[in-house]
């Protein structure tokens, strides 16, 4: 095996742990971000991190064969999150431009905003528990193939 096979096999299984891995760590950076946005901290840089791990996710998971088609749900609600929010931004921007004081729009934020990425967090749970039914060795997988890349480029 050449160093090049050896690297898209390292790719191709490690991509369910890392998969898994971003499963697990999304939901607690969202709830992070949310508990630093209680406390008055800008979210706003987070949030969009938390976006581009989402996007990252997709796209890993969406090669992943052998998991159910719900591991797209909970990027998906985010997405729409993400929609939403820009949508209630404006609103919120044309209420204040209006002479009022915003408190419509950001409570219809919450009120919409909030359950769905606890919706969405929910959903990050279960398709990681089906990525570790479908891929039980993902781990030793990983490090095998990880193993085998190193020791085929330290031999070169």
């Amino acid at each position: 095996m050449d160093l090049k096979e050896a690297k898209a096999e390292l790719r191709e299984k490690s991509r369910p742990y890392q998969t898994y891995s971003y499963y697990l760590i999304i939901p607690i950076f969202i709830i992070l971000v949310f508990l630093l946005s209680l406390v008055g901290y800008n979210k706003g840089t987070f949030g969009t991190i938390v976006f581009v791990f989402v996007i990252f996710a997709h796209v890993w998971a969406s090669k992943l064969d052998l998991v159910r088609k719900r591991k797209h749900v909970a990027p998906i609600l985010m997405y729409v999150t993400q929609g939403l929010g820009v949508v209630l931004m404006v609103l919120l921007v044309t209420e204040v431009s209006a002479g009022g004081t915003g408190n419509i729009a950001l409570g219809l934020s919450s009120f919409i905003l909030l359950p769905i990425e606890i919706i969405a967090i929910v959903f990050f749970f279960i398709s990681a528990n089906d990525i570790k039914k479908a891929y039980p060795t993902m781990k030793e997988d990983a490090k095998a193939a990880r193993l085998e890349y190193q020791e085929l480029r330290r031999s070169k």
